[in-house]
């Protein structure tokens, strides 16, 4: 998490590989600015579980308030008809911690192929960040696993 109080006009990005499949594969992401973490509640959309893609979602606590941990709910919906598909109670991620939910779609809403989440802080005072990858492959191995970044909207 980056404090951008007199940092302006800096853009900070990095790019996480590893080697896979005669190649490597990887994720691009952007860096989160101390104003931009989520307080409350955020909202990830886009997310797809089909033959060619699945969704990896993930929590980071950022630690800032205090050394607590923060516990969510997650709640899983259907693309398509905007119907609740699955809620996720009680996850827990430590201060300075972080946690990822791999293929959330095929793990808690099974037959949905493209959905949104909504996560929840239910106990904690530390702000947080959510952010899901969109991998190619439906499962680990499949395809070249290079990922997709997107950002949660508070």
């Amino acid at each position: 998490m980056i404090d951008t109080g007199d940092l302006s006009g800096i853009f900070l990005g990095a790019r996480t590989s590893a080697p896979g499949g005669g190649g490597r594969y990887g994720l691009f992401y952007v860096g989160v600015s101390k104003d931009a973490a989520s307080t409350s509640e955020a909202w990830l959309y886009g997310l797809q579980q089909n033959t060619e893609t699945r969704t990896n979602l993930a929590l980071m606590n950022t630690g800032e308030i205090d050394g607590n941990p923060n516990v969510f709910r997650i709640e899983l919906f259907d693309g398509t008809t905007g119907t609740k598909a699955h809620t996720i109670d009680g996850i827990t991620v430590k201060a300075r911690g972080w946690m990822q939910l791999g293929t959330i779609l095929a793990q808690y809403a099974p037959g949905t192929t493209e959905g949104y989440a909504h996560v929840i802080r239910t106990t904690g005072s530390n702000p947080f960040i959510a952010y899901a990858v969109i991998n190619d492959g439906s499962q680990p191995g499949e395809r070249t696993g290079d990922g997709a970044f997107v950002s949660s909207l508070p």
